[in-house]
């Protein structure tokens, strides 16, 4: 038990010490790669009808962002690439994979010494949609428009996590009529670490 509580002690000194993090110097810049998973989920309507009823499809998360930090020593814009695997899944049929390259680009407020909070705009790419064995890439829009918000948490050693949701705008299925809307929403989380250019 003493161990246990030695171990839990260290910890919380760990994480103490590194919440004395203070941002960057105005006009530095930081790259991250990073990686995680992503979470996609559908949203729809038809006949009138609103659902959200379905399972999410968990994938692969991973890209590059690079930070600017501003004179103002609470906001930094930051942009990067990330491919991300979406989609859904309802049930006793096959997975719907949506795969997008998406582009956020993000104001970042620094409530707290290495703490953002974020939000911004993302133009997304499709790169492939399948459903088990069928590939309906041509039936879908290949431009996607969401809304990603999120919070990231920097820590003194410069490993990042990063924790994002985004709304989309833009219907999957090109095809569909005026009673018939379906949209692809997604999240991600990801571990990154910055380096800061000099």
């Amino acid at each position: 038990m003493k161990k246990l509580m030695m171990i839990a002690v260290m910890a919380v000194c760990c994480l103490t010490a590194n919440a004395q993090k203070m941002r960057h110097d105005a006009g530095s810049i930081t790259i991250q790669p990073m990686i995680g998973f992503s979470v996609g989920t559908w949203r729809g309507e038809t006949s009138g009808t609103t659902s959200t009823s379905n399972d999410a499809r968990v994938g692969l998360a991973i890209g590059a962002e690079g930070e600017y930090y501003t004179s103002a020593d609470w906001l930094s814009i930051s942009a990067g690439v990330k491919y991300e695997q979406l989609g859904w899944k309802f049930k006793d049929v096959d997975a719907a994979k949506l795969d997008y390259i998406n582009i956020p680009v993000m104001a970042n407020f620094y409530v707290a010494k290495g703490f953002a909070l974020k939000v911004g705009l993302q133009p997304g790419f499709l790169v492939s949609a399948k459903q088990g064995s069928v590939d309906y890439k041509d039936d879908c829009e290949s431009f996607n428009f969401a809304i990603p918000v999120g919070l990231s948490y920097e820590f003194n050693n410069g490993i990042t996590l990063d924790l994002r949701g985004g709304y989309s705008f833009t219907r999957v299925d090109k095809h569909g009529g005026s009673d018939y809307k379906n949209y692809c929403d997604g999240g991600s989380l990801t571990i990154g670490y910055k380096f800061e250019l000099k």
